[in-house]
């Protein structure tokens, strides 16, 4: 039996006993898609148009709920102060910090142009997964982790994304938990509300 034969049988040999040496997780196959979506938003010529702004934002917004758990992201962000809050509360916290998530999200990566997305390890363990990516430019690499989970294995979300290193739920839980020691729910409440409308300006 020649090389190139004994090459291919081990291969095929690999596949059969050590099929993830092949296949990526359906947490990174989730995530691709919600990341694939979302640049295609980005690159269509026609939403960059002025009349179209909101329609690319409405659409940008979408492909950010159906993969982001922005429940999970508000409840892990405020840690055991979640507890403390009334049905009503939760509820406004969870649409302030969502509305807060997704324009600071969307205003950076409508700066994105043709830069790529690379896959790096995936680690996936029971019901939670840790993709990790690099935004790459000409000049330097972004890295970006998402730490995704599922209840049922078929739906993987996100609740919480590390940034150079850095948790944006570990980092937002040390922002909220020294307002909150120190203040009031209403204190956390208006401060969200000048970021948004800070962002939005």
């Amino acid at each position: 039996m020649n090389f190139i034969k004994k090459f291919f049988l081990i291969l095929i040999f690999a596949a059969l006993l050590f099929p993830w040496a092949v296949q990526a997780s359906p947490a990174r196959d989730q995530l691709k898609l919600s990341i694939d979506a979302i640049l295609d938003i980005l690159r269509n010529d026609p939403l960059k148009e002025e009349g179209n702004f909101q329609k690319r934002r409405d659409l940008l917004r979408r492909a950010i709920h159906a993969r982001f758990d922005f429940e999970k992201i508000s409840q892990l962000s405020l840690a055991r102060h979640w507890k403390g809050l009334s049905d009503q509360e939760k509820q406004r916290f969870v649409q302030l910090f969502s509305q807060l998530l997704e324009t600071t999200y969307i205003t950076k990566i409508e700066s994105y142009t043709n830069e790529k997305v690379v896959y790096g390890k995936d680690r996936v363990k029971k019901k939670k997964a840790q993709v990790n990516t690099k935004i790459v430019t000409d000049t330097v690499e972004i890295p970006i982790n998402y730490r995704m989970y599922t209840r049922d294995d078929s739906q993987w979300m996100i609740y919480d994304m590390v940034i150079e290193g850095v948790s944006l739920v570990a980092n937002y839980r040390s922002q909220f938990g020294q307002i909150l020691e120190k203040g009031s729910f209403e204190n956390l409440v208006e401060l969200l509300e000048k970021k948004i409308t800070d962002k939005e300006s």
